[in-house]
């Protein structure tokens, strides 16, 4: 089946370029099943997907900049929480570019001047680029889960200390306070991206 639009979710591992007719499409794999074609090009899905997540794609890529410094090839989160990180082989300009989920790569290694991926679900992938690249890329979207991470902890410890100094509070008041935190830092990390911009 051939999709016009795939949802990322936690088992997808990766969105790999295929050609259909002169077009450039999509192949996302997932930890279970055949793979999926869809007829989006990699990075029309993974902007489509960030935009889902109530962000543009130039946005992700402002915030991952901020935070790491990264400043070509730029690993994106897509989801607002940092559940989904993903980092793309070529220059975001390249229609046959892919995009791997950084939780889903389970090992890599030197094929003969590429890169054999393995992934969560054992499956193999041989993928064109050199091994150095490869574990360039690799490296940019660890640094940029930990500077999120990192960020995250922070702005919630701040947050936490600020409201625990009231210590009587019930149930639906510790509610209250989550949800509270929640969209303080929904708003934190709007504010990252647009002080990036400025």
């Amino acid at each position: 089946m051939n999709r016009l639009h795939y949802q990322i979710h936690e088992e997808t591992m990766y969105i790999v370029p295929v050609s259909n007719g002169g077009y450039i499409e999509s192949r996302v794999g997932e930890t279970y099943g055949e793979g999926i074609e869809c007829r989006l090009a990699p990075n029309k899905l993974i902007e489509r997907n960030c935009r889902n997540h109530s962000q543009n794609y130039s946005a992700r890529k402002d915030l991952s900049r901020t935070l790491t410094g990264i400043s070509s090839k730029v690993p994106i989160i897509v989801d607002l929480f940092g559940s989904y990180i993903y980092f793309c082989t070529h220059s975001d300009r390249v229609s046959e570019n892919n995009w791997f989920n950084i939780k889903h790569i389970q090992s890599y290694s030197n094929d003969e001047g590429m890169t054999r991926v393995q992934f969560s679900n054992n499956e193999e992938r041989i993928i064109d680029i050199s091994y150095a690249s490869f574990n360039n890329q690799y490296l940019n979207a660890l640094k940029l889960h930990y500077k999120f991470n990192q960020q995250k902890e922070k702005y919630q410890k701040k947050e936490m200390n600020m409201h625990f100094q009231y210590p009587t509070l019930g149930r639906g008041e510790a509610a209250q306070i989550n949800e509270s935190i929640y969209h303080s830092y929904i708003n934190y990390i709007n504010g990252l991206q647009i002080r990036d911009r400025v």
